[in-house]
């Protein structure tokens, strides 16, 4: 008695000899998250600066989230009760001072192309405020899938 397993196997070895010839490729992207990064060197009083604020149509920065402490232990409860969830917002920037008079800014989502930043004092006075246009160039990748891209430093003056 002849199986069917025999032409089975001349079929799948065909399409592997003919597929290739036949001009079908595959082109499979890596599944790598890049980061967009976006930086602000402040010039002038340095020192006046306790905070950069970065924003768009999309909203303004907020500091780079911290790992939170660890809940309290709960007591066991017979009945449940959810705990309201807070609504999340993403906010197009996270942020964080990065030495004396640089602060980076991780782009959430997007390459924004315009952008305000403001140096805040430390009771949230604005210092200096600029409008920028951000021009993205791709330092990576391919045009295929993509890849890490940058845009020059901004440059805020701070009288």
């Amino acid at each position: 008695m002849k199986s069917g397993w025999g032409i089975v196997g001349v079929f799948a070895a065909l399409a592997i000899v003919v597929m290739p010839s036949a001009g079908c490729t595959i082109n499979a992207c890596p599944a790598i998250g890049y980061i967009r990064t976006l930086t602000v060197n402040i010039e002038g009083n340095v020192a006046a600066v306790s905070d950069v604020s970065v924003c768009n149509e999309s909203g303004c920065s907020q500091p780079e989230p911290t790992a939170a402490s660890p809940a309290p232990l709960k007591s066991v409860v017979t009945e449940f009760s959810p705990e309201p969830q807070p609504t999340a917002s993403h906010p197009p920037f996270y942020g964080h001072r990065y030495d004396q008079d640089t602060w980076v800014f991780n782009v959430a989502f997007g390459d924004p192309a315009k952008v305000a930043v403001k140096a805040l004092a430390s009771e949230g006075t604005v210092l200096a405020e600029q409008e920028h246009d951000l021009v993205w160039t791709m330092v990576g990748g391919t045009a295929q899938c993509g890849g890490p891209v940058t845009t020059p430093p901004i440059q805020l003056s701070v009288p």
